[in-house]
């Protein structure tokens, strides 16, 4: 089970990671070199829609996804399909930061760019930490403690514990 735990946030940390590296190095060269110029507008309409409909399947898919797994009977049927969930979502969101990058340089229009760091934004918000696996999967205390071990800290105190 730690397995896909650690599956989870390598898959994560690679595809977070790579994007905020390819919009940096996409906003230095655009600035050292001189990029072609001739077919801007086509990459910049292709790389538009390339990024409200990547951006649009993540979200959909977040909506889609979690809910089953979160059906799921056994505890490594969850904790496989969501590690599975999150290399698709993350490997698909970096190719996808990747070519708009490239699209950037060679349209050399920052407006990709910024579209670029959209999309990179999207992966920091869902990022998997514990609590978060803990949320989508609809995790227990004690299946968070098991999985987590001292880092879990579980929700104890209740509103009501302070009347």
């Amino acid at each position: 089970m730690q397995d896909y735990i650690k599956k989870t946030k390598h898959y994560a940390a690679i595809g977070l990671w790579g994007a905020v590296g390819a919009v940096i190095v996409a906003a230095v060269l655009c600035n050292v070199l001189h990029p072609m110029a001739g077919a801007s507008r086509w990459m910049v309409i292709a790389g538009t829609v390339l990024a409200i409909l990547s951006v649009s399947m993540m979200l959909l898919s977040v909506r889609r996804q979690i809910p089953q797994l979160r059906q799921s009977e056994k505890l490594e049927k969850k904790l496989s399909g969501y590690a599975q969930h999150v290399r698709d979502l993350y490997m698909t969101m970096l190719a996808v930061v990747v070519i708009l990058c490239v699209f950037t340089f060679l349209s050399g229009r920052t407006v990709l760019l910024m579209l670029a760091m959209v999309s990179t934004l999207v992966l920091f918000l869902n990022y998997p930490n514990i609590y978060r696996i803990k949320i989508d999967l609809g995790l227990t205390d004690d299946e968070g403690r098991s999985l987590f071990g001292e880092r879990y800290i579980p929700d104890d105190h209740t509103p009501a514990d302070e009347q």
